[in-house]
């Protein structure tokens, strides 16, 4: 009689145990709709700074410096744009990776 009540007591509990860890958590959905929208948000970021690193390759005026043989080339105010630009981009690929992770690892 003990053994019967002992494993009919440790079935409930199971039971109940079971029945509370299978019930997903209420803002598990919530949690996933906002990771995602973060990484649509760093992925339009993303192409964003792309785009302006791809169009602002060409030299703006102020750029470039005469050299002795008559042609020109870039000078520092070019190359600090484009460390700026590059930046940029770098900064927006992490966020749109940490993005993507966080958003991996709630799924």
């Amino acid at each position: 009689m003990k053994r019967f009540i002992r494993n009919a007591l440790l079935t409930g509990l199971l039971c109940l145990a079971g029945g509370v860890l299978a019930q997903p958590a209420p803002n598990r959905t919530a949690e996933l709709d906002k990771a995602y929208e973060e990484v649509r948000t760093a992925y339009t970021a993303l192409q964003a700074a792309e785009a302006r690193r791809d169009q602002g390759i060409e030299s703006q005026p102020g750029e470039r410096t005469g050299t002795v043989s008559g042609a020109s080339r870039p000078n520092e105010n070019y190359f600090a744009r484009q460390a700026v630009i590059d930046l940029d981009v770098e900064n927006a690929r992490k966020r749109y990776d940490a993005a993507l992770k966080r958003w991996n690892d709630l799924k």
